[in-house]
């Protein structure tokens, strides 16, 4: 799709509360179903939808690696199914010229543990912690590993490099809640 039809499309998801999946690859391995709560000028934001009809946490994708949109509320069951569960869709007010540090500032500012996506040459890191500084040009977070140890170093990263940034949701909020207790620094 072409970059004025994907906001297009993101637009109308965004007024109308479309169930919409943000697809990020010419592939389709890389989809995320939710709601879009907000569109700026190079992010999307989605309450995302995981098992089929479950709100879980905040998700901010680049707009410039988004490939496709596609709506997939064509039947009754997933409104009735979302309506039914009761979980409130999120509300998340951004101004349309945010930038990744925007993001992440905000982010910080809910002292919540945040996974972010990084672009680099080889793969898709993801790095997930508490973020310490917002400098400039780049960030600083203390890693916290699936195993809910935390790394002995912080790790720096450029904003340049931020393709996905999530909040909330199961598998951040049982990290936050089994994983060994921050250290004291």
């Amino acid at each position: 799709m072409k970059p004025a039809k994907i906001r297009r499309h993101l637009e109308s998801a965004l007024a109308e509360r479309r169930i919409t999946t943000v697809v990020r690859d010419a592939f389709e391995m890389d989809m995320t179903d939710g709601l879009v709560v907000a569109l700026t000028d190079d992010w999307v934001v989605l309450h995302e939808i995981v098992d089929g009809v479950h709100l879980d946490g905040l998700v901010a994708l680049r707009l410039r690696d988004v490939f496709r949109v596609l709506f997939r509320d064509d039947d009754a069951y997933h409104r009735r199914a979302l309506g039914a569960l009761g979980a409130e869709v999120a509300t998340y007010e951004v101004e349309a010229d945010v930038d990744a540090r925007g993001l992440l500032a905000r982010a910080q500012a809910e002292d919540r543990l945040v996974a972010v996506h990084l672009e680099v040459l080889r793969d898709e890191p993801m790095t997930l912690g508490r973020l310490l500084d917002l400098r400039r040009k780049r960030f600083v977070v203390h890693y916290l590993g699936r195993d809910g140890e935390w790394a002995r170093e912080p790790e720096r990263w450029r904003y340049r490099y931020v393709t996905r940034i999530e909040v909330g949701g199961r598998y951040l909020e049982a990290l936050e809640r089994f994983g060994d207790p921050y250290p004291a620094t």
